[in-house]
């Protein structure tokens, strides 16, 4: 499912719409467990003995006393500071370019999106035509930008509303076989810590082993 969303850039004059979706697109192939005899089985949760049967189960906001409470009548608290869930990112706002090679070297990355243009909810084909070319106009001059300097676009960017730990997206160009173009967003998940780095160019140590004393009996 693709999700509407503004990437702008005011110090750089980029402001165009798009649509973003992931780009993992691979399903697991269904793997199925099978006992000696060729029967299936299912790992199966159990309660005092008995298996449940699927959608047996359900979960409910309570407090203490078991009283049941709907979530909008709810508030969230990190220790003594309230905090907010996560709203899903509708507009993208570029606050600073990266080196191209921090996306890889600094950063896990957790998801990919594509971007490709919106036609801005126009009804008729035409202005539908129109408003996919100005927005691939504007993902171009960000493109060529990216391109020429060899760098990520770094913004907030949260893909679903999920969660309560807000996320970073990069825009990176992608360029393949030549002459095709597009714009992905990778989505930080946090910081690469190398430990075991190494420095300089490695010298072989020749290490010689202590003679010993030749013993004669005579």
């Amino acid at each position: 499912m693709a999700y509407k969303l503004t990437i702008t850039d005011n110090t750089n004059g980029h402001n165009f719409n798009v649509r973003f979706e992931n780009l993992a697109k691979h399903k697991r192939p269904p793997i199925v467990a099978k006992n000696s005899a060729g029967d299936k089985v299912v790992y199966t949760t159990m309660y005092q003995g008995n298996p449940l049967p699927p959608g047996s189960t359900q979960k409910r906001w309570l407090d203490k006393d078991n009283k049941e409470w709907s979530k909008q009548d709810l508030t969230y608290w990190l220790e003594d500071q309230q905090v907010e869930e996560l709203e899903q990112t509708k507009v993208f706002e570029i606050d600073g370019y990266q080196p191209l090679i921090n996306y890889t070297d600094m950063y896990v990355i957790s998801t990919f999106y594509e971007i490709f243009p919106d036609d801005n909810g126009m009804k008729k084909q035409i202005d539908q035509e129109r408003a996919q070319g100005a927005n691939r106009s504007g993902m171009w001059n960000l493109w060529e930008y990216l391109d020429k300097n060899q760098v990520v676009a770094r913004g907030e960017f949260c893909p679903s509303s999920r969660g309560f730990v807000a996320s970073d997206g990069y825009i990176r160009a992608i360029k393949i076989n030549g002459n095709k173009w597009g714009l992905e967003v990778g989505v930080f998940k946090e910081e690469k810590v190398f430990q075991h780095l190494q420095e300089g160019r490695p010298q072989d140590k020749v290490i010689s082993q202590p003679k010993g004393k030749k013993l004669k009996m005579i």
